[in-house]
């Protein structure tokens, strides 16, 4: 008999969705729900590289899924071990951030179905440690932290399997968040529950949380 350790068969990825560069006739800037672009192009850079220097001597690849309308790459300095993919489409991201989320998710899916596990960070987020990855790379599995009402996700870090994610990206276009006016915690939970899809939980993502308007929390 032998084993075969699966952290080197199984193939990671960490992706994470920004707007560097926001639309200040949106709606949601325009009812002050964004944060300003000066302040969150510095907690995007600050949450990127902690997360990279983290994780950059394991076998993962990162990703930046960017849908600004115009991405200055001569100001914004991102680590060049960090693909940067320009230009997502965002049609809705200005109406509801989960459907943007979506929108760039559907974009890059050729990118998504090369991997066996994806990792998604939201960064402007910044990781008081890397606890909650380290779990998913020793234990590859669908693992998130469970909101306080206890009805849905947290989505500033998850782990979940590329096909499961494909399978939400196609059974719920960023159309349907906007008309329901849902948010994507509330999706993506709901799309397990229906699908009877396993999961773990843990008790915090472990990262400090800078929400528009409000003071950082500890999530």
């Amino acid at each position: 008999m032998f084993s075969i350790n699966l952290n080197i068969i199984m193939k990671f990825a960490i992706i994470m969705p920004t707007t560097f560069n926001i639309d200040v006739n949106s709606q949601l800037y325009q009812t002050n729900n964004l944060t300003i672009n000066n302040i969150r192009e510095m907690q995007y850079i600050e949450g990127i590289q902690k997360i990279y220097d983290l994780n950059k001597n394991k076998n993962i690849d990162f990703y930046i899924f960017d849908n600004s309308k115009s991405y200055d790459s001569e100001k914004i300095t991102i680590n060049n071990n960090i693909e940067v993919i320009k230009n997502c489409p965002n049609n809705y991201g200005g109406y509801n951030k989960g459907s943007g989320i979506i929108e760039m998710w559907n974009f890059n899916k050729d990118i998504i179905k090369k991997y066996d596990w994806i990792i998604h960070f939201e960064p402007r987020q910044l990781l008081e440690n890397n606890n909650f990855i380290n779990d998913v790379i020793a234990n590859p599995r669908n693992l998130f932290t469970i909101g306080t009402e206890r009805n849905h996700f947290n989505t500033g870090l998850f782990s979940i399997e590329s096909k499961k994610l494909i399978q939400f990206i196609n059974e719920c276009p960023p159309q349907l968040l906007v008309d329901y006016k849902l948010g994507i915690e509330y999706a993506l939970y709901q799309f397990f529950i229906n699908n009877k899809i396993s999961y773990d939980t843990r008790e915090k993502m472990e990262l400090i949380w800078f929400p528009t308007n409000e003071h950082p929390r500890y999530m």
